[in-house]
């Protein structure tokens, strides 16, 4: 496999993964962090119980071989 290392090459590809690096910028980064608060925590607790409670339901829902 060959490789364009020309000068325009090289920096095409710099652009491009500049360009998909962007959303880990540093300000990107702290806004996705977890939310600490109670209620952000309550709310992941939730969704973990719903999630559990479904993963049950299909598993005595599935047959036994």
């Amino acid at each position: 496999m060959s490789v364009d290392m020309s000068a325009s090459a090289v920096d095409m590809r710099l652009r491009i993964v500049s360009r998909l690096a962007e959303p880990l910028s540093l300000e990107t980064r702290l806004a996705s962090k977890i939310d600490l608060s109670a209620e952000g925590v309550a709310a992941r607790l939730r969704e973990a119980s719903d999630l559990l409670e479904l993963c049950e339901t299909l598993g005595r829902g599935r047959s036994e071989p």
